[in-house]
């Protein structure tokens, strides 16, 4: 029983000392860069570096939907890629168009379940728009 109780101890200081050790402010990048035809090693999109602790802020930041509900229409409706993606009619982009640009001025304005409304209603669009 003794040795027992002494093993669960070891385990418990061993564990113990690997989480002390950790770092907490270790940052983790993100970013995308490639290199292209000539040879250059291109950035495309710039690193940001974040915390975990800043990055669960950012999360549970209030506006966060927004911010990122904007991201996604941008990709799927308004990047050359997303409009290659699906068989959008130029209705329904000025629509989503429409959508986004009334949902940001709600989100920009302090209006954030409104204007994710709004967001979610061009979302809802694209989601339902047939993909080639």
């Amino acid at each position: 029983m003794k040795k027992i109780i002494i093993l669960f101890l070891l385990s418990f200081l061993f564990n113990s000392i690997s989480f002390a050790s950790t770092e907490s402010d270790t940052k983790v990048c993100s970013g995308f860069s490639k290199w292209n035809e000539e040879g250059e090693f291109k950035q495309i999109r710039e690193s940001k570096c974040m915390t975990e602790e800043e990055y669960n802020a950012y999360l549970n930041s209030p506006d966060y939907l927004c911010q990122y509900y904007q991201k996604s229409i941008w990709k799927e409706s308004e990047r050359a890629y997303g409009k290659k993606q699906y068989k959008y009619t130029d209705e329904k982009l000025k629509k989503i168009k429409k959508l986004k640009d009334e949902g940001k001025a709600l989100c920009d304005a302090g209006k954030l379940k409104e204007g994710e409304a709004k967001l979610i209603e061009a979302i809802t669009i694209i989601s339902f728009t047939m993909m080639n």
